[in-house]
């Protein structure tokens, strides 16, 4: 017998038998049905209304600007940091300090000038370009892909040792050199992260420091911070000053805004609770 006649059949016999039983069966699945494509269909409506809401703009490169040199070369650090296969970079200030502009003027960039994928963990989707995929988790990370991650966006948590900011911080550096990552960790307090995160970092951007912020830094940081502050009053008036830190170059900069800007990008993805406002 075809299968159609004996699932006609089958059906018969079951709202012979149970009828009641059989329509509500055939109802509730009905109904499933029906919600599961409304529900199918108001996500695509959602994506569709997303996508259209973030910036067209394509990916502009905006090196930044050397204030004043200390050593090495300002175009030896962009280079390898845009065609290194994996470096780790950390994004340090307080708030209000650009810490969120640097980082997304870095990721820029990336996507303008490297063949890496651009990802960002800790900010809202819709005020990004379609070029920055923002993801929740590092398993949607590829290969070769730059990431910029604000610590604000994964709910941080100082008074955790074991955070969620760094356990996904620790996993990004067990993972990093294998899968050709580059990473760019924006926190407030170098007192906040791990100090293997810290040991492991190939860069240290520096924006100004609070008042009494630099007292609670890690030793290493805070004795940078003491060489660098009287620098940091010069330039107090500059606009994006930046304190760069790596093994080939030391020095002052300054960056642009990304294209895309906004002040909804600088609150990141906490809508201003326990993410820094930056300007």
């Amino acid at each position: 017998m075809p299968l159609v006649a004996r699932i006609s059949l089958f059906l018969g016999k079951v709202f012979l038998v149970y009828p009641f039983k059989g329509i509500y069966a055939l109802g509730k699945y009905l109904f499933s049905a029906i919600r599961k494509g409304h529900h199918t269909l108001q996500e695509r409506k959602k994506v569709k209304a997303l996508e259209k809401s973030r910036p067209k703009l394509a990916a502009e490169y905006v090196p930044l600007q050397e204030v004043r040199h200390k050593k090495g070369s300002i175009d030896a650090f962009q280079q390898k940091l845009l065609h290194n296969k994996s470096t780790i970079g950390i994004i340090l200030g307080a708030r209000g300090t650009g810490k969120t502009a640097i980082g997304m003027r870095l990721l820029e960039n990336f996507a303008a000038e490297s063949n890496k994928y651009v990802y960002a963990l800790g900010f809202k989707e819709e005020e990004l370009p379609s070029w920055i995929k923002v993801i929740k988790n590092i398993d949607e990370l590829d290969n070769n892909a730059a990431l910029l991650i604000d610590e604000g966006g994964i709910e941080f948590s100082s008074r955790s040792s074991m955070s969620k900011a760094n356990k996904i911080l620790s996993e990004i550096l067990l993972i990093a050199r294998h899968k050709d990552l580059s990473v760019m960790f924006i926190a407030q307090n170098s007192a906040n992260l791990e100090i293997n995160a810290i040991r492991q970092a190939d860069y240290l951007i520096l924006k100004p420091s609070s008042l009494l912020q630099k007292d609670f830094e890690r030793k290493k940081i805070k004795e940078m911070y003491q060489e660098v502050e009287k620098e940091f009053h010069e330039f107090s008036e500059k606009e994006g000053i930046t304190y760069v830190y790596a093994d080939n170059y030391q020095g002052f900069v300054t960056n642009t805004l990304p294209s895309f800007w906004s002040e909804k990008v600088s609150k990141g993805y906490g809508q201003g609770k326990n993410v820094d406002k930056e300007e």
